[in-house]
């Protein structure tokens, strides 16, 4: 079992992927904040299961950061949905260790392509480079 932890303030990205993985062993959760988001990841933790956290960051731009360096000291996985404009910020985000940052235009098929990369890699071993 593998869980798909969604932080966003309006339901877009977590309605999508619960489609996109109705059918396989992915439970999707999503998270309006980042006090639900942290106890969402410590239970999926404390049940051993391997999680991604998806964080669309446009409604909370300065929260964003520090969830980013709480879930990688965690050793998850982080895939980062993009607005306009945040291509500015792909170096850091990359180096603050997003394993993978999604650029508008975004498709909902390139979310649930880039959750089922990210959930079939190890944990993360360390900070650095991510992916796009």
């Amino acid at each position: 079992m593998a869980e798909v932890i969604v932080l966003e303030k309006q339901p877009r990205w977590a309605p999508e992927l619960q489609r996109q993985f109705s059918d396989q062993t992915v439970v999707v959760r999503a998270c309006r904040d980042v006090a639900s988001l942290r106890e969402r990841v410590t239970a999926a933790l404390s049940s051993e299961k391997n999680c991604v956290g998806l964080l669309d960051p446009a409604g909370w731009p300065g929260e964003c950061l520090p969830v980013i360096s709480w879930l990688r000291s965690l050793k998850i996985h982080v895939a980062v949905v993009g607005y306009p404009g945040i291509e500015l910020l792909e170096p850091s985000l990359l180096e603050l260790g997003v394993t993978n940052l999604v650029l508008p235009p975004i498709a909902g098929h390139e979310i649930g392509d880039a959750c089922r990369r990210l959930l079939s890699q190890h944990p993360v071993q360390s900070h650095g480079k991510g992916s796009r």
